[in-house]
């Protein structure tokens, strides 16, 4: 698959512009009305008072108003195509998420589930659920790949809290009451006694989905967009293995932060059960499957031929600017 992309990329991307397009129901419904007419040599989709429209002018005003959506859609699933190949292990997981999706969809729609998941289906350029969950997880891979490459740019790191809420979160201040302070002094004793951070948050933290996990987050970066500001700078500040000073949330209360990790290295050590690339892109930084399918591409040997439109048009979908001195 990687050679023969490699060598006929500008074919196939002729050939994903079509298919992408045509995924837009007007061709494939009108295609059998006028069977045989012609104008210009070209076949006619329907005629409107003796003004003909060709399947080539159909195509350009799909492409025109929804194109480039499915076109970069189909680019990114011809590049995870290419550059990963399917495993068992994906099947498996895939045929797992299908059959949650599938319960999920029947207790939501009942016996018109199959309709609404084949119209939910259907913007993703796929009819079979499976097919795009196995590249889904393709996908993923190549941002997981993408983040452990750039792992200091983006400022990957492991993080543990532990939160003392407000007393009243109507009253909140940057000043701590006399009963929060009390809290917050409880735990930097028992920190500074020595007691590991995991055990302090398990018995002090007020965020009580955090108490069996030793109050760790999880794997954040630079781009984390689902934590409270204040959090994400003090926990981007701290090298490894340092803790924060209290910091104040005016949504939540007050934070004391931890740095698991700070280093690939370490990273690594401590979840050497589960990619962390994985679980970040998964779910705290989703911005990655862009730039790192651009990049992949480049490595599997896109040549869009000289046609700067379709790449330019690509590569403003996925977001991706390059330096001319590159």
């Amino acid at each position: 698959m990687g050679k023969f992309l490699k060598k006929n990329w500008f074919v196939v991307m002729i050939v994903i512009i079509f298919i992408g397009i045509s995924t837009y129901y007007i061709y494939d419904t009108n295609k059998g009305k006028l069977k045989g007419k012609k104008t210009n040599g070209e076949d006619v989709v329907f005629s409107i008072d003796n003004s003909h429209t060709t399947a080539n002018q159909l195509y350009d005003e799909l492409y025109r108003l929804s194109g480039k959506a499915a076109i970069t859609t189909l680019f990114k699933q011809k590049v995870a195509d290419a550059a990963i190949k399917t495993t068992n292990e994906m099947k498996d997981i895939s045929a797992a998420q299908k059959k949650n999706i599938i319960s999920r969809y029947e207790q939501q729609y009942g016996s018109k589930y199959e309709a609404k998941l084949k119209t939910d289906l259907q913007p993703t350029g796929y009819t079979d659920l499976e097919e795009y969950l196995i590249n889904q997880q393709k996908i993923q891979k190549i941002a997981a790949d993408y983040a452990k490459k750039h792992f200091d740019k983006l400022k990957i790191r492991q993080i543990s809290y532990i939160l003392i809420k407000f007393d009243n979160a109507k009253k909140a201040s940057k000043t701590p009451t006399a009963k929060e302070k009390a809290k917050m002094d409880a735990v930097d004793k028992k920190l500074k006694a020595g007691m590991a951070f995991s055990k302090v948050a398990a018995k002090h933290t007020e965020d009580t989905t955090a108490v069996a996990n030793g109050g760790k987050l999880g794997i954040i970066d630079k781009n984390t967009s689902k934590l409270d500001s204040s959090f994400l700078e003090a926990s981007l500040a701290l090298n490894e293995g340092e803790v924060s000073k209290w910091i104040y949330s005016s949504n939540f209360g007050f934070f004391k932060i931890k740095a698991d990790a700070t280093t690939a290295k370490t990273l690594s050590a401590l979840n050497a059960k589960n990619d962390p690339f994985l679980q970040l892109v998964s779910t705290y930084d989703n911005t990655l499957s862009n730039p790192a399918i651009w990049e992949k591409a480049k490595e599997v040997g896109v040549d869009f031929k000289g046609n700067k439109e379709l790449e330019n048009t690509i590569k403003s979908s996925l977001g991706v600017t390059e330096s001319r001195n590159k």
